[in-house]
C-alpha cells in the first residue's frame, strides 16, 4: 500500500479556514504535485464514514486545523485522530497542525508534534498577509513530503523482518530541510534497517527499558552561525557526517535508571525531592551513565551508548538551522528552562525550579523530547574547544578528560538551552541539572 495523498481534517465551523488552504494549494494540485483530500470531496451517494476511511489509510500528511471547536469534535476525536496518530508513531505519516483559534491543545496528544505557527498567534490573530504567509508556509511543506509506502500485513502470513534487503539511504546534506522531507528520510532508513521508525528491545531479565528512536545518516552543519543570540566563541560552524544510528525518545527516567541500579547493586541517586518514575534521572556522573549503557548492552545483545556530541546536535537539529528546534526562538511551553530570562523576541514564561516527566514538551521533526531544556544531558565525548574531531568520537571508558553535556536545563536561561550550546564537567561529578539519553549503534550502517 502507498500512502500518497494528504489528508485534511478540520471542524465544519473552520471551513473558511479549509477553502483559503486549498486556494493556496490550488498551483500544486493542479500540477500534480500534492494529492490532497478533504470530506468536501465525497461524492453524493458515498457512504461517507468509508470513504473518511479509505482516506485515512492513504494519508502520508495530516493537515490538521486545530481549534477549540476542532477538540470539541467527537468525529474527529474517536474517528480520524487515533488512525492518524497511530500511523505517524508506526508508519512515519507526518502530522502538520495549524492553530487556526485558540484552544487547549496543550492537554492533547497534538501538542506532542511542532505547529507550523506559534500556537499562542493562531491564524485568526494575524494579519492576512502573516495569515497567508502561515499557509504559504504550510503549502511548502507539502510540497517536500514524499509518499510512503507501507508494507500490507495479513493475519495469515505477517510479513516477516526486513534482513537487509533494502539499501540505507545516500548520505545527503540535510542543513536547511524542511520536517516533512527529515521525516521521510527518516521512515525510509528504519525500513532498511528492518524496524519500525520507533522501538524498544527487551531486556533478558524483564524491566523498563528507553524507548529509542532510529535517527538517519547525513551531513549538517554543526555549531552556531557568527549572528546567533548569545552564541559562544567555541561554537565554530562545520561541516560534519553522521552514520544512521538510534537515539532515545526521552532522557533516561528513574524508573529505567533504578531498576538497572537494583539489579546491580548500585546506590540510587537521589531526587532532590521532586519524585522519580517519569522523571528524568539526575544527580548521575559520567560514569554511571556509560555504567548503564554497557549494562543494556549486555542484557538486551545490543550496543548502546552515550551519544557523541555530534551526534546529539544532529538529533537535535533534525535538519534545522535555527537556534531552537521551534524555530528563531522559544517558550516555557515548549521546553523546561529558567522563563524569568527571554531569547530574542520571546516572552518572560513560567520557572518550574524543577525537572519535568520527560515528555511534557513538544518533539522534534524525528520525535524526540526535550532536547532543550529539562535536563543538561552527557555526551561521550571529551571536550574538544575548538571542533578538532573529539566532538566526532567517545572517550576511553577510564576517561579523566572534561566530558560534554549537551541541552540546558531547568535551571538556566534560553539562551543556554539553544542547540549549538556547550558545557563540560569532570566526568566523577554529578548535579540536579544533569542526566543523561542513550544512543544505539546499528551494525549494518557501520
Amino acid at each position: 500500500m502507498t500512502r500518497d495523498q494528504v489528508f485534511i481534517s478540520y471542524s465544519h465551523k473552520d471551513k473558511e479556514w479549509l477553502e483559503r488552504l486549498q486556494i493556496m494549494l490550488a498551483p500544486l494540485k493542479r500540477k500534480g504535485i500534492v494529492k490532497v483530500w478533504a470530506d468536501t470531496d465525497i461524492d453524493p451517494g458515498k457512504k461517507w464514514k468509508a470513504e473518511i476511511e479509505r482516506a485515512l489509510k492513504q494519508a502520508k500528511v495530516a493537515v490538521l486545523l486545530v481549534s477549540q471547536d476542532f477538540l470539541a469534535s467527537e468525529f474527529i476525536h474517536d474517528n480520524e485522530l487515533p488512525s492518524l496518530l497511530e500511523a505517524a508513531e508506526k508508519e512515519g505519516v507526518t502530522i502538520l497542525w495549524v492553530p487556526v483559534r485558540q484552544s487547549l491543545y496543550e492537554v492533547t496528544d497534538i501538542a506532542h508534534y511542532q505547529a507550523v505557527c506559534d500556537p499562542d498567534m493562531p491564524l485568526y490573530a494575524l494579519t492576512l498577509p502573516q495569515q497567508d504567509a502561515v499557509l504559504k508556509k504550510t503549502a511548502k511543506i507539502l510540497m517536500e513530503s514524499k509518499p510512503l509506502s507501507v508494507p500490507i500485513q495479513t493475519s495469515q502470513s505477517p510479513e516477516p523482518p526486513r534482513s537487509g534487503h533494502d539499501a540505507l539511504p545516500a548520505i545527503k546534506y540535510i542543513h536547511g530541510w524542511l520536517p516533512a522531507r527529515v521525516q521521510a528520510l527518516q521512515q525510509q532508513t528504519a525500513q532498511a534497517l528492518g524496524l519500525p521508525v520507533e522501538f524498544r528491545d527487551e531486556l533478558e531479565s524483564g524491566g523498563p527499558v528507553p524507548v529509542m528512536r532510529v535517527i538517519p545518516g547525513g551531513r549538517y552543519l554543526m555549531g552556531s552561525p557568527a549572528g546567533e543570540l548569545e552564541r559562544q566563541d567555541n561554537e565554530r560552524q562545520h561541516e560534519v557526517e553522521i552514520a544512521p544510528f538510534a537515539m532515545g525518545k526521552f532522557a533516561v527516567t528513574f524508573e529505567e535508571y533504578d531498576h538497572f541500579a537494583g539489579a546491580t547493586g548500585r546506590e540510587k541517586p537521589g531526587d532532590n525531592g521532586w519524585g522519580r518514575d517519569r522523571r528524568p534521572v539526575i544527580n548521575v556522573t559520567w560514569f554511571d551513565a556509560v555504567a548503564y549503557a554497557e549494562w543494556l548492552s549486555q542484557q538486551t545483545g545490543q550496543r548502546y551508548r552515550l551519544p557523541a556530541e555530534a551526534e546529539w546536535e544532529y538529533a537535535c537539529r533534525a535538519g534545522t538551522t535555527t537556534p531552537f528546534y521551534f524555530g528563531e526562538t522559544i517558550s516555557t511551553d515548549q521546553a523546561n528552562y529558567d522563563g524569568n530570562s527571554v531569547y530574542g523576541n520571546g516572552r518572560k514564561g513560567v520557572y518550574r525550579q524543577k525537572t519535568a516527566e520527560v515528555g511534557q514538551f513538544p518533539p522534534n521533526a524525528w520525535g524526540l523530547h526535550d532536547m532543550h531544556g529539562n535536563v543538561w544531558e552527557w555526551t561521550c565525548s571529551v571536550y574538544d574547544e575548538g571542533y578538532a574531531g573529539g566532538e566526532q568520537r567517545c572517550a576511553e571508558s577510564g576517561t579523566s578528560g572534561p566530558c560534554v553535556l549537551r541541552g540546558g536545563s531547568w535551571g538556566y536561561g534560553p539562551g543556554r538551552v539553544r542547540g549549538a550550546a556547550r558545557t563540560w564537567h569532570d566526568p566523577r561529578l554529578w548535579d540536579v541539572n544533569w542526566g543523561f539519553r542513550l544512543a544505539r549503534t546499528f551494525p549494518s550502517a557501520l
